[in-house]
């Protein structure tokens, strides 16, 4: 099925069950209650841009176009140009957020009190992950006792600059009794969602690695060479590839355990830039490689035998 925007696929849905209420959830799904079994009565109704569509508790699954449904040219042609107008919209709106959100944290200056909050106690902890000191103090590590978008909660924090390392972007906040998987926070709300950690090495080195997170980005490069951490294995963003221009080689090392999509991105950069792209393989997560006794020249040496994706 060939759908212009999420925004399509959602008016589709609209036209095939009036009154389906859906919440775009980003540029590729939409989220509901479902309008078949009506068993999923919040979010369990899935929608995705190409149309396709599936209910979690109902476990069934279908796509917009099936026979019965089909509209005519004239009547795709209209809701295709209401779409378009809605996601425009919508990503103007996302845009203002963003802006307004990163002006507000242009004048904060709340990493610098949460760096002077730890205590030997916090930097304990900091050390237990393989940092120490001397990075401690440079990143202006921290530790907040609220979190400002997890209130009651307490936090480490870790301040993320731009590449000119002034320009303050956000102030991450890994909970520390998080009982999941979702432990990271931003500062505020309304910032962006994928952002460069040690942008600054862009501008620096002309080798990088690329990990995933802030921690394994300040233990690769404190040990070993230069590395900017993306925030997840989906997290890098091709927008940022005019800013690599001086990095004539990228190793792209995330963890062990999402190889497919370090392959996948690798090959992406590779088609999309002039770098040399190699993929790592690690039998641990980059920064549990030194904490597990591994050595420098050891990393080094997985580091040499990347494979070559151009």
């Amino acid at each position: 099925m060939e759908l212009a925007s999420i925004e399509e696929a959602v008016a589709l849905a609209q036209r095939r069950w009036p009154g389906l209420e859906l919440r775009i959830k980003n540029h590729h799904e939409a989220n509901g209650p479902c309008p078949i079994c009506h068993k999923a009565e919040t979010d369990g109704f899935v929608l995705f841009e190409d149309g396709g569509y599936f209910c979690r508790p109902g476990d069934h699954t279908g796509w917009l176009d099936e026979e019965d449904n089909r509209l005519s040219a004239e009547e795709r042609r209209l809701l295709w140009i209401e779409a378009e107008a809605r996601r425009a919209r919508r990503e103007r709106e996302q845009m203002q957020r963003q802006l307004t959100a990163l002006e507000r944290m242009l004048e904060c200056t709340d990493h610098i009190k949460y760096h002077k909050l730890l205590d030997d106690s916090d930097r304990e902890w900091w050390h237990s992950q393989g940092i120490y000191d001397s990075a401690i103090d440079e990143y202006k590590l921290g530790v907040c006792y609220n979190c400002p978008t997890a209130p009651r909660q307490a936090s480490y924090t870790i301040p993320v600059f731009d590449s000119t390392w002034t320009k303050l972007l956000n102030i991450r906040h890994r909970l520390i009794d998080a009982t999941n998987g979702d432990r990271y926070r931003p500062h505020m709300a309304g910032l962006p969602g994928k952002l460069l950690f040690n942008a600054r090495w862009t501008k620096e080195h002309d080798t990088l690695l690329v990990v995933e997170g802030e921690k394994k980005s300040i233990v690769v490069s404190s040990h070993v060479m230069p590395a900017v951490g993306i925030l997840g294995a989906s997290g890098f963003d091709m927008r940022w590839l005019p800013h690599f221009e001086n990095v004539k080689r990228l190793y792209v090392a995330l963890d062990p355990d999402v190889q497919d999509k370090a392959m996948a991105l690798g090959k992406e950069i590779a088609t999309k830039s002039k770098m040399d792209v190699r993929v790592c393989t690690f039998p641990v997560k980059p920064d549990d490689f030194f904490l597990k006794g591994g050595k420098p020249k050891e990393f080094a040496d997985f580091v040499k035998w990347a494979k070559v994706v151009n």
